[in-house]
């Protein structure tokens, strides 16, 4: 336990070197004004500190890594390449340089910010598919510009008040850019970090895991004050991403090229989470309020990942009833907004969607407790505003829903509601959100009120608007594309609308997002009936092969079970395009043959991929059995029965 603390003793010490170099120089008479050379050394300092406090959301091993690996490495590496270059004569050419192109000294301040933002090209490379830019922009953050350092030291050195002012300029710029992003972004500090510690103790050995715990429970759980359970919070949202299928963000590549992907295994990271809060609970028999709050809160954070598997498992009373829950316990501890919001996204998917069972009375009464709470940002109440208004409409006050829709437009939305709800969101352990996701899910309100209140004028009677919820959507090109797409299908123009939809899909699916791809193809062909059939079948199929890939990969077989009804809704209405609307295909019989088979057989097909014998070694990889191999199977099983008859 030692070793793990020395990083947390010695990296405070190399600010201090730098503090102790910069007074050396200045009592040495060094050309550079103290100024240049104190402020800058105390500000490196503080940026060390604020490294330390910062890695506290990581597990004692992972501090260790990233203090030692990373920040640590970057110090020293400052140094050697300032000593080498000095000893290499270097120095004399730098300053030489620095003076023949004026045009630094006179732009100083803007290359400074220019290269203070440099840290995000490594990031940017990767997004742009070109891994070699990633790593280079990396190695060159790390030796010359990481805190300032290098520029900070060659003006040390070299007594040059140019290029010491440069690099005050420089540490000041890449201390806001720390500030910024430890207080004011919407991404958690050490994001990708607690990601790549979540992965390493879920691939890990049984030994591994069994230490790393033991280490956490010390460190972190049984300190003297608040525990910190980042750990468990980053497990939850490992799991999530596992089972939306989604792919790591294009920038953790880097971090994660060497990992595993998990796939679908997010049973296996909800067990993990589970198992390390048990520990915990353990650890803390007899918790204090603090120690209880963070408990509770944890355990919220896995209840609510709980639902989500509830849901695709088609268990909707008790996913209400948990979620129900996890708002109680959000509501107990102050988060206020956080608990309104997460009601507001519930109702507004089971309003899109039509399939959850919420009761309107009940619902609205719900809504109303939430609006009479204290401490609600403009945003959250204009939400709920929103949803009472609806769900008053539909029990019938119509006066009730109008002045609520009254109120609603009385308020202003800012972007301090965004801050203090992504406040109360890392409060519970969750990721924050960026505004516009916060803006996008407003949108899908105020679209489902006024298609309510018949604001919209449709062109068909029988066609309704495709039910996406943007707000589940990831932001970027493809988030855009699908709400363009909706706008236009409720001002009338659905061919436009489709093919933004489509595009929406196909951006969905490169980047690894399947399922939000799956859900957009099914709401777009299901939209599309009635006035597109051809369309539709076209936008169906896709959908289902994209849902069949999806299911292969599940390890599950109960969560692949959970999803046979849409591949049987899926199935049929196909089928009905084929036999009613759509002009025969080339071989029609053998399709309603392929998707009758679908439709009937999904859970057959399934349970006979697990049975002894030959189906048993195809169990062993967790995919469900093929057609072809049905037949075989079922004409091998027909021999078998004839074989073993006695002869008459």
């Amino acid at each position: 336990m030692g070793l793990l603390r020395l990083p947390l003793v010695v990296y405070p010490w190399l600010g201090w070197l730098v503090v102790f170099e910069a007074v050396t120089a200045v009592k040495l008479g060094c050309p550079v004004p103290a100024v240049l050379l104190l402020g800058p050394a105390v500000m490196v300092w503080g940026m060390a500190q604020l490294d330390v406090w910062s890695v506290r959301v990581l597990s004692p091993l992972e501090r260790a890594r990233v203090l030692c690996w990373l920040d640590g490495r970057a110090v020293v590496l400052g140094h050697l390449m300032v000593l080498a270059a000095l000893t290499g004569g270097c120095i004399p050419w730098v300053v030489d340089f620095w003076h023949r192109h004026s045009w630094l000294g006179r732009y100083e301040i803007v290359l400074a910010l220019l290269l203070a933002g440099y840290v995000h090209l490594p990031g940017y490379g990767t997004v742009a598919r070109i891994p070699v830019l990633g790593a280079l922009c990396a190695a060159f953050d790390t030796i010359f510009l990481r805190k300032g350092l290098t520029p900070f030291l060659v003006g040390i050195v070299s007594g040059d008040p140019g290029i010491a002012e440069f690099a005050a300029w420089l540490v000041v710029f890449r201390l806001l850019a720390q500030l910024h992003q430890l207080f004011i972004s919407t991404v958690q500090p050490l994001w990708p970090f607690r990601r790549v510690d979540a992965h390493h103790y879920f691939a890990g050995t049984p030994a591994y895991r069994r230490r790393v715990a033991e280490l956490w429970i010390e460190e972190d759980v049984r300190r003297p004050h608040v525990p910190r359970l980042h750990l468990v919070h980053s497990l939850c949202d490992e799991a999530m991403a596992a089972a939306q299928d989604k792919n790591p963000h294009p920038g953790m590549a880097r971090y994660l090229k060497a990992e595993k992907r998990p796939g679908q295994a997010a049973k296996s990271w909800l067990h993990e989470a589970s198992e390390l809060l048990a520990q915990a609970r353990r650890a803390l028999p007899d918790p204090d309020p603090a120690q209880r709050r963070a408990l509770e809160l944890a355990e919220a954070h896995l209840i609510r990942f709980r639902v989500h598997l509830d849901v695709s498992r088609g268990r909707q009373d008790r996913a209400l009833k948990d979620q129900r829950r996890v708002r109680e316990v959000w509501t107990r501890h102050g988060l206020h907004n956080l608990s309104a919001n997460n009601l507001c996204v519930e109702l507004t998917g089971a309003r899109a969607e039509g399939t959850k069972p919420v009761v309107p009375e009940r619902a609205l009464a719900e809504l109303e407790r939430h609006l009479a709470r204290p401490g609600l940002v403009p945003y959250v109440r204009c939400s709920l505003l929103l949803l009472a208004a609806e769900y008053a409409t539909l029990t019938g006050d119509s006066e009730r829903a109008a002045s609520m829709r009254t109120l609603r437009h009385r308020l202003d939305i800012r972007r301090s509601d965004f801050r203090i709800l992504n406040r109360e969101q890392r409060a519970a352990g969750m990721p924050a959100f960026k505004p516009v996701r916060y803006r996008l899910t407003l949108a899908s309100l105020e679209a489902l009120d006024a298609r309510t209140r018949g604001a919209f004028v449709v062109p068909h009677d029988a066609v309704r608007p495709p039910r996406i919820l943007l707000s589940e959507l990831p932001g970027g090109r493809a988030g855009a594309q699908a709400a363009a797409g909706l706008r236009l299908w409720l001002d009338g123009e659905p061919t436009r609308a489709a093919e933004l939809l489509s595009e929406s899909a196909d951006l969905l699916q490169r980047d690894g997002f399947h399922s939000d791809a799956f859900n957009v193809l099914l709401e777009l062909g299901t939209a599309q009936r009635s006035i597109d059939p051809g369309a539709a079948y076209t936008s169906l199929t896709r959908a289902l092969r994209l849902q069949q890939r999806l299911r292969v990969g599940l390890t599950s077989s109960g969560l692949r079970l959970a999803t046979g009804s849409t591949t049987e809704q899926l199935a049929r209405t196909l089928t009905d395009l084929l036999l009613r609307t759509l002009p025969g295909p080339a071989q029609p019989g053998l399709i309603v043959f392929e998707l009758a088979e679908l439709s009937r057989s999904r859970v057959l097909l399934e349970q006979l991929g697990r049975q002894s014998g030959q189906a048993a070694a195809r169990a062993a990889t967790s995919r469900p059995i093929t057609y072809p191999a049905l037949r075989d199977l079922l004409t091998e099983a027909s021999t078998n029965k004839s074989a073993s008859a006695p002869p008459n």
